[in-house]
């Protein structure tokens, strides 16, 4: 009788589902038990009393049937038969259960790959990186914009509907990024108290890096944000189950996410929401690009149930889409000009105290420390003074020219702030100035031509590989000697100041100076990655490169070398060459393209060990990406009129 011991298995709780139906089944399993024990128990007591008895009691009993033992035996059947029914309906329905579960774990996994598909970068992350970028967020340099009438009619619901557009424009460094910054956290606080309600999704494009700078990366980023805050809308996505990642980086991507975002506003379980997107003019031109995303932002807004915050240039291309329509409101930084002047002076006063905090740490003895104090003080005073003057409201500007005077002598200060030009683009050219004159001028014009060419913010050792770095030179003394760039703290990224000093670097009517820094136009940062991507490759690639020795392993359980990473330095290489030698002239594709050429050499002797690198890096799609534009590039270059439909 094997399933009697198997009816504890039912009971046991650990193995049991925890489940209302299957809990109210197991109470009346137990109660069929107790029946069948009492039925059991009481045919033995019978049968033990009845072998003691007289055996002409027993005679008599079997005459007129007193001991019923058929009857009574049928008894305990029928409980052992009430008893294997409840236990089989608990085991169809527990089976069921799991079943229900593996299907929903199921579900799940493919839900929670869909997300990690569609997520383009983590905002709440980015704006703390922006933040240590720029400066910690002041709220003097923003709460003013909160209490104009534009914004206050903008977060009413209940007012004219007409008001779903609120559109912030200014020019480059006046504090739109930091403006949207506090009001993302204004946003995020009001919602706090209205979960219920609202619910919040921003994206902060950045033009410097190509994966946070397309209308389809804009898309993915709010569509994500909003599938964090009701899982349920993912449902709309289940078109993109089976694609994997290429489904939201292909040419159609846009329309097919397009469709699902549309959809998901419309659905009746959708709160209102409010939809924030930063710096639009550094969202690219070319299709589907800006032009798309403002025609689904004027489309959506029609929705009552959306309203839109967007910040961008004063640009033609945005104010004729958003400048000429009556329903969008607008809040321009130019017009509130006294409002900005007394938050970039609040911005002035706190970076000048901080200032005059580090000049204190450097007075090394008490003698005159009452004297230096109050020169010290006259000094910040002055220099306070003259930021103002010179500032021009604008944020970026106060913000470069402090990350300049933290290497100056206090008694420098104020010569040094006289000294620097009052706009952008005339302190950027002080910088290369500067630049040129320094010890490391060769290489910085170098470093200058690699990153205003590159794809992305470039990693130190990236940096080193692409622009050949000299080995005993430190590489981020000369970052820092070049004045444009940002070197991250934590993660050794390279990136520009601002989007306005990467478009003053590249464009058509700058000053003599840049000139003499790109003698050969820009197109020469091209040619120069795809040259020595393909020579550090060569040089670093090797079989086993993470020396596993097992080949066939799974990914997941790869083991990345701790200490020092071969794959680090080469990781833009290998990724991007090929996109670089698109991007040349055409005569530098035939070129490369040769049968002695370097590209050749490289395919013959580095091939596999390319694929393997592009593997353990997981960007093993780009194998084929690469064929296909080689194919393309060299059909070209035979002058051979064939066109190849290749869907990748």
């Amino acid at each position: 009788m094997k399933w009697y011991s198997s009816l504890s298995k039912i009971f046991d709780q650990k193995s049991s589902m925890a489940n209302d139906d299957l809990t109210e089944l197991r109470e009346q399993l137990a109660e069929r038990i107790l029946d069948l024990y009492k039925a059991i128990l009481q045919y033995i007591i019978e049968t033990i009393c009845s072998h003691y008895r007289n055996q002409f009691v027993r005679y008599l009993g079997d005459l007129v049937k007193l001991d019923d033992w058929d009857g009574k035996l049928s008894g305990v059947e029928e409980a052992e038969a009430d008893v294997k029914a409840a236990a089989e309906v608990i085991g169809i329905q527990q089976t069921s259960s799991y079943l229900e579960l593996l299907v929903n774990m199921r579900r799940s996994e493919i839900d929670d790959a869909i997300m990690s598909e569609c997520c383009v970068s983590d905002m709440e992350a980015d704006i703390q990186l922006l933040q240590g970028l720029k400066d910690d967020l002041l709220p003097e340099s923003y709460q003013w914009v909160l209490r104009t009438q534009e914004y206050i009619d903008f977060t009413n619901w209940y007012g004219d509907n007409s008001n779903r557009i609120l559109w912030m424009r200014g020019d480059a460094g006046k504090g739109k990024t930091m403006l949207l910054m506090g009001i993302v956290e204004d946003l995020k606080a009001r919602l706090e108290t209205r979960f219920d309600e609202c619910c919040l999704s921003y994206f902060f494009c950045r033009g410097t890096e190509d994966n946070v700078n397309t209308a389809t990366s804009v898309l993915r980023g709010l569509i994500w944000m909003l599938l964090g805050q009701d899982q349920s809308l993912i449902r709309y996505l289940d078109r993109f189950k089976h694609k994997g990642s290429n489904a939201f980086n292909g040419r159609s991507a846009f329309y097919s996410l397009k469709a699902a975002f549309l959809a998901m506003i419309k659905d009746s379980s959708m709160k209102r929401v409010y939809l924030v997107v930063d710096a639009l003019d550094e969202c690219k031109r070319e299709g589907p690009g800006l032009r798309q995303l403002l025609e689904l932002i004027i489309e959506t807004a029609e929705n009552n149930k959306v309203k839109w915050l967007l910040s961008s240039r004063n640009e033609n291309d945005i104010e004729s889409y958003l400048g000429q329509n009556g329903g969008i409101f607008q809040l321009s930084l130019e017009l509130n000009s006294t409002a900005i002047s007394e938050a970039v002076n609040a911005y002035i006063d706190r970076k000048v105290s901080d200032l005059g905090k580090n000049c204190r740490k450097q007075y090394k003895s008490t003698k005159g420390l009452k004297l230096r104090e109050t020169k010290l003080t006259q000094t910040l005073e002055k220099l306070n003074r003259e930021l103002r003057k010179k500032a021009d409201g604008t944020f970026l500007w106060v913000a470069l020219v402090m990350r300049e005077l933290k290497s100056c002598r206090p008694d420098m200060l104020l010569a040094r702030v006289e000294q620097m030009p009052k706009d952008l683009y005339g302190l950027y050219t002080k910088m290369l100035v500067n630049m040129n004159n320094s010890e490391y001028a060769t290489e910085c014009k170098t470093v200058l031509l690699i990153m205003t060419s590159a794809y992305r913010p470039l990693h130190l050792s990236e940096l080193v590989v692409l622009a050949q770095l000299p080995e005993l030179v430190p590489e981020d003394q000369i970052v820092r000697t070049c004045g444009l760039f940002a070197l991250g703290d934590h993660d050794d990224l390279v990136r520009f100041v601002h989007q306005s000093a990467k478009d003053y670097l590249v464009q058509a009517q700058g000053p003599e100076l840049l000139s003499s820094i790109f003698p050969n136009g820009h197109i020469e940062g091209h040619h120069m990655i795809v040259t020595q991507s393909l020579t550090g490759c060569m040089r670093g690639l090797q079989r086993d490169i993470y020396e596993q020795k097992h080949p066939g392993f799974s990914i997941e359980n790869l083991e990345i070398p701790e200490d020092e990473n071969p794959l680090e330095p080469l990781r833009y290489s290998c990724v991007y060459w090929a996109d670089h030698l698109s991007d040349s002239e055409t005569k530098f594709q035939s070129d490369s393209l040769r049968d002695d050429g370097p590209i050749n050499e490289f395919w013959k002797g580095h091939l596999l060990y390319w694929i393997e690198a592009l593997s353990l890096i997981r960007n093993y799609s780009v194998a084929v990406s690469t064929s296909v534009k080689l194919i393309k590039l060299l059909l070209v270059s035979l002058d051979i009129g064939v066109e190849l439909h290749i869907g990748i």
